[in-house]
């Protein structure tokens, strides 16, 4: 769904926050906090699961926070039944929720809006940034839109990448199989004798017929489990991502999502070829460019200094935007309003395409808006109609020689 304008629902009244955690102490530091606010009201906690899914129904809150791990009615579950029935924006904490961690994932792709890691409000060491961070958090969660989510819908469906015959060594019966993309290095069972047969699909260099580069500030790990699972294999585009997060978190995030997509993910690094039908991924801490190299492109890392003061995604659209032309896509899912301007106005200058994501789907808002006040040509869409943006243009382009 592509969508022309957005608008956010005004904030006029108190953000009401409903809690569910099983821990009398943390539900009382949280009481603490909320109650020097006078923009946040806190209607209620609850001790599990099955009592907070009944106060939200009573309630309605704006907000909703939930510890992954409780009696009853564990986190994920009643976030699965909240996103079906009652959709709300949901911050998730939990011991487990350390950044990067696959629980943490998992609740956003169930869809929370975003998590917490519950020992930081321990630590007692610098109190103050955690309470102003969550305070933060309950204040973009609750700008957010968030629709019904079906659990089964929210894990993409695994791709046929053909019929394939193997014979078994053991006892050279003939065997028929059908790989799936997830799992081109599994092994089968002879349907005669039983013996473990090993498979491996042949994968085949493509060489890309367009690029898109999407940028994702804070909170854009949602959007990102929203449209890279369910991008099609079969694509001959390739798809860089910058996540503006530490190395070693986007590192847990690429081995998440490369179980979990049909395309294939890799963590990009220096000296990559650029193939087709691939997304690469990398830390906004690092300067990534595109250089032509031996009739292809490759993946740059550079500690030049001009470019470690630009930011991370004007550095890399400017390099790709003189090489790639049309066949260039930039898409900001969010960011602060410092980012992505001079990337974006590069693609624009030389007849690539822009998109935003549409600010009533971004935890961060200030550089989707400002894009769009800035270029008013700016195609907006949400997550899905961001899917059929890329697979469009894949389409438009497949018929191109690529030309190094």
């Amino acid at each position: 769904m592509i969508i022309k304008t957005s608008t956010t629902a005004s904030q006029s009244s108190r953000i009401k926050v409903l809690i569910a955690d099983d821990s009398w102490v943390f539900r009382k530091i949280l009481r603490d906090i909320f109650k020097r606010m006078q923009h946040i009201e806190l209607i209620d906690d609850a001790a599990n699961g099955i009592e907070a899914l009944e106060l939200i129904i009573k309630f309605r809150p704006d907000v909703f926070l939930l510890d992954m791990e409780m009696p009853l009615m564990d986190g994920i579950t009643t976030l699965q039944h909240l996103m079906i029935h009652t959709p709300t924006p949901t911050i998730v904490f939990s011991s487990l929720s350390q950044a990067g961690t696959a629980r943490s994932f998992d609740a956003l792709k169930y869809g929370a809006v975003d998590f917490i890691a519950k020992s930081s409000f321990f630590k007692g060491n610098d109190m103050a940034a955690d309470n102003e961070l969550l305070i933060k958090k309950v204040m973009q969660a609750a700008a957010i839109s968030v629709k019904s989510i079906n659990p089964m819908q929210s894990i993409p469906k695994k791709e046929n990448c053909g019929t394939h015959l193997v014979f078994c060594e053991e006892c050279g019966a003939r065997n028929v199989i059908e790989l799936l993309v997830h799992s081109m290095n599994d092994s089968v069972s002879c349907s005669h004798c039983g013996d473990e047969i090993k498979v491996t699909a042949d994968e085949r260099y493509r060489r890309f017929s367009h690029v898109t580069v999407m940028g994702a500030g804070e909170g854009g790990y949602v959007n990102l489990l929203k449209i890279i699972p369910f991008l099609s294999a079969e694509m001959n585009g390739a798809v860089v991502v910058l996540i503006h997060d530490e190395p070693e978190n986007v590192s847990s995030f690429v081995e998440y999502l490369a179980s979990i997509s049909s395309i294939k993910v890799v963590h990009g690094q220096d000296g990559l070829t650029v193939e087709g039908g691939a997304c690469y991924i990398f830390s906004g801490a690092e300067r990534v460019i595109f250089s032509p190299y031996s009739g292809s492109y490759v993946f740059r890392i550079t500690s030049d200094p001009i470019l470690l003061k630009q930011r991370a995604i004007n550095a890399l659209l400017m390099s790709l935007a003189p090489l790639l032309k049309e066949r260039l896509t930039g898409v900001i899912l969010s960011g602060s309003e410092n980012d992505g301007i001079k990337g974006m106005e590069a693609v624009l200058q030389h007849q690539g395409n822009i998109i935003s994501l549409d600010v009533a789907r971004c935890f961060s808002k200030g550089m989707n808006a400002k894009l769009v006040r800035r270029f008013p040509d700016t195609i907006i869409s949400d997550e899905p109609g961001i899917i059929e943006l890329i697979e469009s243009l894949d389409r438009q382009n497949r018929r191109q020689v690529v030309m190094a």
